[in-house]
């Protein structure tokens, strides 16, 4: 399956799930797997000039997931994640989820992103060390301080070829 696969961040699922009236809600490309993650659908991936004039890698993705309790009083949305690798530096940014603007982000999270062996045709990455950034704080209802453990996440896209085309489709 291809996109971004991510839990979040267990502890803060387990609370919605203990409300009475906790919701979660995935639309857009995401989609429930398991009993935490979600993935996230591939929308882009390639590179971009860098604030230094360097290269950085990047990886856009679809969906918009939503988490509500408290009557109200608490709504988390982490919608159309991005991943740009700059060197050996990596960050996740979101939709902001206070603007109807995709195109304003919201610096969420840095991590540490490293490629790995995958079948044929499919290029896979590993994010560990994921930690939430000053800008994410506020998100979560300033319940978790920046630098708090995130949950570690994987990236599976299909693999493109020199020609640009994306090499074969291994089922999962």
């Amino acid at each position: 399956m291809f996109g971004l696969r991510w839990g979040i961040k267990h502890s803060f699922v387990d609370y919605i799930r203990r409300m009475p009236d906790g919701q979660g809600a995935v639309s857009n490309g995401a989609r429930p797997v398991g009993d935490y993650e979600i993935v996230y659908a591939p929308e882009a991936t390639g590179h971009r000039p860098g604030p230094d004039g360097s290269s950085e890698r990047f990886w856009l993705f679809n969906g918009d997931v939503r988490f509500a309790g408290h009557f109200g009083m608490l709504s988390v949305r982490i919608a159309y994640p991005r991943i740009v690798l700059s060197g050996d530096q990596a960050q996740l940014d979101i939709a902001d989820p206070y603007s109807n603007d995709r195109e304003q982000r919201l610096f969420l999270a840095t991590l540490t992103l490293t490629e790995v062996p995958a079948e044929d045709g499919v290029e896979r990455w590993v994010g560990s060390d994921v930690r939430l950034a000053a800008g994410g704080v506020e998100l979560f209802n300033e319940v978790y301080p920046a630098g708090e453990k995130l949950e570690d996440l994987r990236i599976d896209v299909p693999l493109v070829t020199p020609e640009g085309q994306a090499g074969p489709i291994a089922a999962e």
